[in-house]
């Protein structure tokens, strides 16, 4: 039995959005450099259905998680070729703090719950 099953899943979804944190504020740095151009993060979740284990001592395979930059193409460019837009990477700052915390409270929440079964327990 898996006891961090819930906060397990959330994992990859938090380092997702900490990679984009640094992206975005890696653009925000950028803004006044010429030639900057914008980037983001991709992010994919790897099922590892093609591993097998074929001994029962054999580490369990999970799914791994994957994150690829890449730069952002935009039709309108500066005078100095940046392309960073501070408005539009600020937008995206908000949004994935507001990410980042939801999937906080789904993790505190999964957290939490195991918490109250260990008191529970103990009585």
């Amino acid at each position: 039995m898996d006891l961090f099953k819930g906060a397990d899943k959330i994992v990859p979804y938090l380092n997702y959005t900490w990679k984009r944190h640094k992206v975005i504020l890696s653009n925000l740095a950028n803004a006044e450099t010429p030639n900057y151009k914008a980037k983001d993060v991709s992010f994919n979740i790897e099922d590892s259905a093609q591993l097998k284990t074929t001994r029962e001592k054999h580490i369990k395979p999970v799914g791994s998680e994957s994150f690829k930059i890449f730069e952002v193409r935009k039709r309108l460019v500066g005078n100095d070729l940046n392309d960073v837009s501070v408005e539009e990477e600020m937008a995206k700052l908000s949004q994935n703090r507001i990410a980042y915390e939801v999937y906080m409270k789904f993790a505190t929440n999964s957290l939490n719950k195991l918490k109250d079964i260990i008191k529970e327990g103990r009585q």
